[in-house]
């Protein structure tokens, strides 16, 4: 008799835990799906300042593109507030310079924010890939 019970709470927690895995994997694939969707947006927004320097105009551009993403992964959130915040230093670093009063350090200024905004979109894509 006990040993009747005991294989029934066996076989009905093996259910219930059937179930809920049944329940949860594809609400899991489905996160991963809005995830790799969120991060294919945000690296496209991010692609136009992969190469040489670029103007203000096309750091506003990209800036407020990652404004406009509506990123529900956190991870991603934090990384393009952090990337907002260097791009917002970098153009006025190219706005200051472009209006022929920039002082000694500008260009350097620029490189370091240029360096830190090409890390971060090659740390996203890391974080993407996983």
């Amino acid at each position: 008799m006990i040993q009747r019970r005991a294989s029934r709470d066996l076989a009905d927690r093996i259910l219930g835990l059937a179930l809920a895995l049944s329940l949860t994997l594809p609400a899991l694939a489905g996160c991963d799906e809005a995830r790799k969707q969120e991060c294919d947006s945000l690296l496209a927004a991010m692609a136009p300042l992969e190469q040489g320097t670029p103007s203000a105009e096309t750091v506003d551009a990209v800036s407020k593109q990652v404004v406009g993403l509506a990123l529900h992964d956190q991870p991603l959130g934090v990384y393009s507030k952090n990337y907002r915040a260097t791009l917002d230093v970098l153009s006025r670093t190219l706005k200051l310079k472009a209006g022929g009063q920039a002082p000694d350090g500008t260009e350097d200024v620029i490189n370091q924010n240029l360096r830190e905004a090409r890390t971060d979109r090659a740390d996203v894509a890391r974080y993407c890939s996983k």
